[in-house]
């Protein structure tokens, strides 16, 4: 989990319920170790990998209301990124201010005063990846060429509070997924997480300058370039196993599959081929959890042909095969 709390050896925090504010004391995890906590229970792990680049990874079943709160692992002057690939949270920073994360909101940030707390809602499996770098590293690998988006976080002051929220894309979701996949194992373990943890850097870090590029010379969609999203999105929340694809929704709304996606983009952050996949997945993982159709039958539901080529995109989307979703419900 990206705890923008824990100390350099363990996990800490306590965990108490939003109607008690009392401490049940300290927590000491050994990285990867399971622990059990009241209404919480999981596996938190952390990762550094010796070139200044900082892991975290949880798996938590969350059965009842939870908050956590947490210490900074790094000094003062660092950037990170977190993301959920299940499950929703909010994070409370020590100026006050609330952000949510979901599947589809991610941050960039940088906390450096202690006092972040993290709200856990009831009944769900929460999936969260963090990854911090201090600014020294950081500028070493950019050199000369540092991204002019991320001049607010290098501040040499001791108490800066910057988040960003993104829109998090398809490609951080498949590299999100992949941390949690079976297949980062073996020997390579720790070479194939430090590779993921950097290609996540790398993407939240793009996304951010695309966003703050696209902030400063806005585009105004028309009336009816609005008109034509709305349908789109509609359509497709309607229905998200009907045989539809980019270039027939675009054909029907009289435009280009380009400037569709480049529509979709403006309006959500994504393409319309991710808006599909995104809401197909959706779809996917609540037929899933109701347990009452065949992984089989779930893959013809969201406009699969093949049960192999949809247990691959769901594997790559949540970072398990369907037939795990389906045993867990």
């Amino acid at each position: 989990m990206q705890e923008t709390g824990q100390n350099a050896d363990d996990a800490f925090g306590r965990l108490s319920d939003e109607n008690n504010e009392a401490s049940i004391g300290e927590l000491r995890l050994a990285d990867g170790d399971l622990f059990e906590l009241p209404g919480v229970q999981g596996r938190v792990e952390r990762l550094d990998f010796g070139n200044g680049m900082l892991l975290h990874r949880a798996e938590l079943r969350v059965r009842e209301n939870s908050l956590f709160d947490v210490r900074n692992s790094l000094p003062p002057g660092w950037l990170g990124g977190s993301a959920t690939v299940m499950g929703k949270l909010e994070i409370e920073c020590p100026h006050g201010k609330r952000y949510e994360m979901t599947p589809d909101v991610g941050m960039i940030k940088r906390i450096d005063p202690f006092g972040t707390r993290y709200f856990l809602p009831e009944d769900q499996l929460i999936r969260h990846v963090g990854v911090a770098i201090p600014l020294k590293p950081l500028k070493q690998r950019f050199g000369d060429e540092f991204p002019e988006s991320l001049t607010p976080f290098l501040s040499d002051r001791q108490d800066v509070v910057d988040i960003r929220p993104i829109a998090v894309s398809n490609r951080i979701r498949s590299i999100v997924s992949a941390m949690f996949s079976s297949h980062v194992s073996g020997p390579g373990r720790l070479l194939k997480l430090d590779g993921l943890a950097s290609l996540f850097l790398g993407e939240v870090i793009d996304l951010h300058a695309q966003k703050t590029q696209e902030f400063s010379a806005p585009l105004a969609l028309t009336e009816l370039e609005k008109s034509v999203v709305d349908t789109v999105i509609a359509r497709v929340s309607k229905d998200p196993g009907a045989a539809i694809s980019v270039e027939q929704l675009a054909a029907d709304s009289q435009m280009t599959s380009h400037r569709l996606n480049s529509l979709f983009r403006q309006t959500t952050g994504k393409s319309c081929s991710e808006f599909i996949r995104r809401a197909r997945m959706r779809y996917a993982r609540e037929l899933l959890h109701r347990g009452e159709m065949s992984v089989k039958q779930v893959a013809a539901a969201v406009g699969f042909a093949h049960v192999s080529n949809f247990s691959r995109s769901y594997r790559d989307w949540y970072g398990e095969s369907p037939a795990s979703a389906l045993r867990r419900s």
